[in-house]
């Protein structure tokens, strides 16, 4: 099921967006009203937002508002690399945004610490964090830069989130600042050529196209020439495959 953002021509109604630093870009992230993705809470969506692309239902509450495609949030996803070290140092940021989650609605609701590292090797075991959340929940501005990492890196880096049924999970790094130190661990000293490398290693491992194909989109998005040089290279099938879905979807 394919969803259309809300405001999915906002970044393009709104050019200023690309006047603004990175650092404008994350004060402005106070105005978040609305869900977004990362930060819903009654379902999960596959997009990435820097193509505005249709956001895809992936599971959750159906009849589920579509995500909103906020400019601000859309902008730092587009600058990619250059915008991860400042979203990296906001993610303790305590501001609140204008959107609140939770309520009557669930049945449960919890703060957790759940991450999506970036190579799946094996780390030292910690406690996992599971503190009930009571009432609602204002989402921080810490919380927006941790969903934009995972957008930018292509991982599922969720701080809110729908558990069937009708449970609340809230990943926050405010409340649980380990996922602060997992996030600067992995990612921490990124730039444009790492971040390349980490896109082609995803794509290369993927063997569906669900697991590979985000990583392509990323790869064409950030770099178009060396996604055009994996065409007729090593990732050859798979990018015919991810296009190919691209067609058949429209």
């Amino acid at each position: 099921m394919m969803f259309a953002p809300d405001s999915a021509l906002a970044a393009d109604s709104t050019p200023n967006q690309t006047n603004l630093s990175v650092a404008q870009l994350i004060d402005d992230l106070v105005n978040i009203d609305a869900q977004a993705p990362g930060l819903h809470s009654t379902a999960s969506f596959r997009t990435f937002i820097a193509d505005n692309s249709p956001a895809e239902f992936a599971d959750g509450v159906i009849g589920s508002v579509a995500p909103t495609n906020f400019p601000q949030m859309t902008e730092l996803v587009r600058r990619g690399a250059s915008s991860l070290p400042l979203l990296i140092e906001h993610l303790d940021d305590k501001r609140p945004t204008r959107l609140t989650v939770g309520g009557d609605f669930f049945m449960f609701a919890f703060f957790s610490d759940e991450y999506d590292p970036r190579t799946p090797a094996p780390r030292e075991r910690r406690a996992g964090l599971e503190k009930k959340l009571d009432g609602k929940y204002t989402v921080r501005v810490g919380d927006v830069c941790y969903a934009l990492i995972g957008q930018i890196v292509n991982r599922n880096l969720l701080p809110i989130r729908y558990q069937p049924t009708a449970g609340l999970v809230v990943n926050s790094p405010i409340e649980a600042p380990v996922l602060i130190q997992e996030v600067k661990r992995d990612w921490g000293d990124i730039d444009a050529k790492k971040h390349l490398a980490s896109l082609l290693a995803d794509a290369r491992a993927g063997k569906d196209l669900w697991e590979y194909g985000p990583a392509l989109r990323r790869l064409r998005f950030y770099y178009p020439d060396d996604y055009r040089h994996q065409a007729v290279g090593a990732l050859q099938k798979k990018i015919r495959k991810f296009e190919s879905s691209e067609k058949e979807q429209k």
